[in-house]
């Protein structure tokens, strides 16, 4: 009796999965195709009083007064919720604002031969999995406290190739002491920030600029320094294939009168990566498991062995290794600034490219970017203006923006791993157009020299 009535309940709720289902396929279908969820939003509650006003009049009349009538129990909640919103915001933009909480950039100087392996970028990014002071409720909602971000940066302005941090100052010293225990011959280095003074202007530069989002289940990894063997051996370098150099190539071609910039903004995950993990590889063994009738005769079935492909099997295996790695929320954007008469199409076609080397089990595909004019004609009045859609991108990528207002965006979720293939040091054997490096480490001379 109770597997019947727990059968009927589970009847009464499928067809909400099934609604369910339809609006996340709708909203992949959107965040694909860049339309924006407001428009979509008005067209829908258009379409949803259409057949009222069309076939019932009175339809239309009676739903207007159920919603007055009902405005005691939806209104109040709705107030209540955009303050409390409202509050968030501005406690923590007050927070942002004190003077302890002051960035700066940093430029990463590199020597002339780098030996380790992503490995040890792995371990320095491990070190800045922090959120502190945001362990109590009042510190989160009545002071306001966020737990820090950072930014990894390339830049590549009129030739020329540059790697840069972002922190607060107040974390300088932290930031100092992860880095050099895995690369002490990088010098971290003050500078004024490139991005604060760029010039936008449509009537004298062309700028375009997306962000990035995953393309499948975040629990699936992109393909990282473990696939590519660049964990092992790492002093020989020289048959290794190292997919960021491929990054460095596409920034490295911006040439005079031409700016390409990169920015990974971080900040320590609070996802449930491992329980996600589990329940995908669930799903995995239990779509390859057959079934078979049993042998009394009866309706029954028996499950049998789970039969997995080679293919299936090393993206169980992946998942595994990817959920016992700690993970970032993350917000990836480039950029692409040019002088108008300097400006190339094929960089934008290489923004759309720029992690295809990390192609893997699940991607990064670029979106919030379109080309000019747009791809169809009705994005003219179904889009904002993009002059808008590149200043608020220019001015989120100063701000070094995303997770807190006023640019809250999407973010995504990669580990530690995934972090560090995207963005490490690349070695001797790099040799990457416009990208200097120190042609060594400064030291004493050795006290033995003779003399």
């Amino acid at each position: 009796m109770a597997d019947k009535k727990k059968s009927t309940f589970m009847d009464v709720l499928r067809p909400f999965g099934r609604v369910k289902g339809f609006y996340e396929s709708v909203h992949a279908y959107m965040t694909a195709h860049d339309i924006q969820s407001l428009h979509m939003f008005y067209v829908l509650f258009f379409i949803t009083l259409l057949p009222l006003f069309i076939f019932s009049i009175e339809g239309a009349k009676m739903l207007g007064v159920i919603l007055i009538l009902l405005s005691p129990i939806w209104l109040f909640p709705a107030l209540i919720f955009a303050i409390w919103n409202l509050w968030i915001d501005y406690i923590q933009l007050q927070f942002l604002s004190d003077d302890a909480q002051t960035p700066q950039l940093y430029e990463l100087v590199l020597p002339k031969n780098i030996t380790k392996s992503p490995v040890a970028m792995e371990l320095f990014l491990e070190g800045l999995l922090l959120s502190q002071g945001t362990t109590t409720g009042f510190d989160v909602y009545w002071k306001g406290r966020v737990q820090p971000w950072w930014s990894l940066e390339i830049a590549g302005i009129n030739g020329e190739v540059k790697l840069y941090f972002w922190c607060w100052k107040r974390f300088k010293e932290h930031v100092e002491a992860q880095l050099y225990a895995q690369y002490p011959e990088v010098k971290m280095i003050p500078v004024d920030d490139y991005a604060a003074n760029v010039d936008i202007d449509p009537k004298k530069y062309f700028t375009w600029g997306c962000r990035y989002k995953l393309t499948k289940e975040e629990a699936l990894p992109i393909k990282t320094y473990y696939d590519y063997g660049l964990h092992e051996n790492a002093d020989k370098w020289e048959t290794k294939v190292d997919p960021m150099v491929n990054i460095l190539e596409k920034i490295g071609l911006a040439k005079q009168g031409e700016q390409f910039w990169l920015q990974i903004i971080f900040t320590k995950s609070k996802r449930d990566i491992a329980g996600e993990a589990e329940e995908m590889i669930e799903k995995i063994y239990k779509d390859k498991t057959p079934e078979y009738p049993a042998m009394d005769g009866s309706d029954e079935k028996v499950q049998g062995f789970p039969m997995l492909l080679p293919s299936e099997r090393a993206k169980v295996e992946a998942i595994q290794r990817a959920s016992k790695k700690p993970a970032f929320d993350v917000i990836i954007r480039t950029l692409y600034i040019a002088e108008l008469d300097k400006m190339d199409t094929l960089r934008i076609q290489s923004i759309g490219k720029m992690f295809a080397a990390y192609d893997g089990f699940n991607s990064l595909a670029a979106y919030e970017g379109r080309g000019p004019g747009g791809d169809y004609p009705w994005q003219k009045w179904t889009m904002p203006n993009q002059d808008k859609v590149n200043e608020e991108l220019v001015r989120a990528y100063q701000l070094r923006g995303g997770f807190y207002a006023p640019y809250k965006r999407p973010s995504i979720t990669l580990t530690t791993e995934e972090l560090a293939t995207i963005y490490h040091f690349p070695s001797r054997e790099s040799a990457v157009p416009g990208m200097e490096k120190a042609q060594s480490k400064s030291a004493a001379p050795p006290i033995n020299l003779p003399t």
